[in-house]
């Protein structure tokens, strides 16, 4: 009796241990699976995010571009006021000679995807990415040198209104595009050559040179992008 009672409790005991190893195992999966299931999800979210920027950088590519066009055609109208020997004539059938000290085309990089991905990573998740890193790091300075560029030539074209308004009677005929004698003079004159010059730098030698580099660096972006949504399941 006492060997057949130790073989019911030996049994017992491997019963209660496989039962144990099943509960286990089985909550193992359930975390497995859990977790998988956190990561599929992460996974998702940060594709979304990565497409949201993705089109975030081919709309700012396209209004780049456009406004690259646009200061290549007045670059011409820059170079002519800028010689010296700029005539009467040349002033006259050059119409974007007039507006180059006083216009701008404003432009802001889109930031939503952009934002989505710098809060996705603000908890260390995706810091070790370098694509979603290298996307948080360079949009950041380039829309800061954008933009601080811009305000400078904001802050020139105000300038040069102002002293027009105040220092020049001819303002209301050449805002109405009456071209008296008097704007011909100072549109040939040293003094506007002076302002001209100092706003070619301001366009050209930066927000040009930075819109062109952020161009070149969003179409390589938009490669890396491609190829990490194409690896997306």
């Amino acid at each position: 009796m006492g060997s057949i009672s130790g073989k019911r409790f030996g049994n017992y005991i491997l019963y209660a241990i496989g039962e144990i190893v099943l509960v286990v195992l089985g909550i193992l999966i359930a975390v497995g699976i859990n977790n998988w299931n956190e990561d599929k999800k992460e996974a998702d979210r940060l594709a979304t995010y990565l497409h949201n920027y993705r089109t975030d950088l081919v709309t700012d590519t396209t209004v780049i571009g456009i406004n690259l066009r646009l200061l290549e055609q007045k670059k011409e109208a820059f170079h002519l006021v800028l010689s010296d020997t700029m005539t009467k004539q040349q002033l006259m059938t050059t119409p974007l000679a007039f507006s180059l000290i006083t216009t701008h085309r404003p432009l802001q990089l889109q930031n939503k995807g952009y934002n989505e991905l710098k809060n996705y990573a603000s908890n260390d998740r995706t810091m070790t990415d370098s694509l979603v890193s290298t996307i948080i790091t360079t949009h950041a300075a380039f829309d800061d040198l954008i933009m601080q560029a811009q305000e400078r030539i904001n802050k020139d074209i105000d300038e040069n209104l102002g002293y027009f308004k105040n220092n020049k009677e001819w303002m209301a005929d050449l805002l109405s595009q009456k071209l008296s004698d008097d704007v011909i003079a100072y549109f040939l004159s040293d003094d506007y050559r002076n302002r001209a010059s100092l706003h070619y730098v301001l366009v050209y030698k930066n927000l040009h040179t930075f819109l062109s580099a952020y161009n070149d660096h969003a179409i390589g972006l938009l490669e890396r992008i491609d190829e990490r949504l194409s690896k997306t399941p």
